[in-house]
Order: C-alpha cells, then sequence, then structure tokens
C-alpha cells in the first residue's frame, strides 16, 4: 500500500477515535448524544440547504430551571470533532475560513479538536466556541475543562488524555499489530455512571 494511502488512513482513523472519545466525554459529563453524520437519520432534519455541513453530534443535558419548580429545561449543543497534529497550525490555516463558513448557520457550534501533539500545558482537547464569533479575531481555542459553560470536570479529561497517549501511539507505529493499549477501543464507548461526579472537586 502507497505511504500516501496508509497516512491517509491513519489520519482518518485518527479522526474516528477522537470522535468517539469526545461522545464518551460528553456521556460522562451528563449529556444525552445524538450522531449527525451524513448516515444520520436526522440529517434532513437539520439540513438548512445552505451547506453541506453537518456537526457530528447533538448534545443535550438537563439543566435546573432555578425557580424551584419540578420541570427542566434541556440545554442543546451542536459539536464538531477534528483531529489535528499541529493545532496552531490548523487555527492560522484553516480556522478563520472554516468558521466563516459554519458560524452563520451554527451559531452555538462547538468545534472539540482532538490533538496527541498539544503544546506545553495545554490538553489533547481543545475547543473552540462559536458563540460571539468575531471573523476579524484569530480563532483561540480553550482547554476542554476550561469551558466553564459545559461542565466537564479536568479529572474527566484527563483520564480521556491518558488514552489519546495509548491509543494514538499504537496508531502512528510502524506496525498496528503491536499489543493494543491497557483499555481495548471497543471499550472507550462504555458509560461509567457516577465517575463524573466524583472529579466534582478537580475542574
Amino acid at each position: 500500500m502507497p505511504s500516501g494511502t496508509r497516512s491517509r488512513d491513519r489520519l482518518n482513523l485518527k479522526g474516528r477515535v477522537g470522535e468517539a472519545l469526545i461522545e464518551n466525554i460528553f456521556r460522562r459529563a451528563g449529556y444525552k448524544v445524538a450522531r449527525l453524520g451524513r448516515e444520520s437519520q436526522v440529517q434532513q432534519m437539520l439540513r438548512t440547504g445552505i451547506s453541506e455541513f453537518l456537526p457530528d453530534f447533538l448534545v443535550w443535558k438537563a439543566i435546573d430551571p432555578g425557580d424551584g419548580s419540578v420541570s427542566s429545561l434541556n440545554r442543546v449543543l451542536s459539536v464538531e470533532v477534528k483531529y489535528r497534529h499541529n493545532v496552531p497550525k490548523y487555527l492560522e490555516r484553516f480556522g478563520a475560513a472554516f468558521l466563516s463558513d459554519v458560524a452563520a448557520q451554527w451559531p452555538d457550534l462547538y468545534v472539540v479538536i482532538v490533538t496527541d501533539h498539544p503544546e506545553p500545558s495545554r490538553s489533547c482537547f481543545q475547543a473552540l466556541d462559536l458563540r460571539g464569533y468575531d471573523p476579524s479575531a484569530p480563532p483561540i481555542t480553550r482547554d476542554l475543562h476550561e469551558v466553564s459553560e459545559l461542565d466537564i470536570y479536568r479529572t474527566t479529561v484527563a483520564e480521556y488524555e491518558e488514552l489519546v497517549n495509548q491509543i494514538f501511539s499504537v496508531l502512528g507505529s510502524p506496525s498496528l499489530g503491536q499489543a493494543l493499549p491497557r483499555r481495548p477501543l471497543h471499550e472507550i464507548g462504555v458509560h461509567d455512571d457516577g465517575a463524573h461526579g466524583a472529579g466534582a472537586a478537580d475542574r
């Protein structure tokens, strides 16, 4: 197989693994998650005709209305996941163009970038928030656990950063026949009830 094809296959695989990791992070944070990919049954319901773009997920979570009533409200967000080896380089070359294309249709979109080569002191999971998007300003990411409105704990993110390091090192190795990480890929989607709450003191 040509090296270029192998490289594309590895990038595609990293992208799919990144989606699985982000999906489970949101589930651990108490969100319900629905996929919106091209195979999704809801894609025609959400497509506006302006663009072919659809985010990877819709996520929603019950929130306290704050007035003492028993009724609850759901906060619904759209999430796009991208794997990028070099986040600053991607943002510099393509970030502004991508955001300008989708901002009008998806003003509440969160773009979560997964990387196995974060900058020093940065997370493997970084987010762009389109609310208040300013096309004249350079796009700047925040580490996922620092996006306070998402309410995702630092301990949860740290656990999945370990998975990024384990899994992506295998995907980047010369031979994919090496031993897989301690937690197999099929276990990424397992939801561990209560685990997110255990990290409440360490956001």
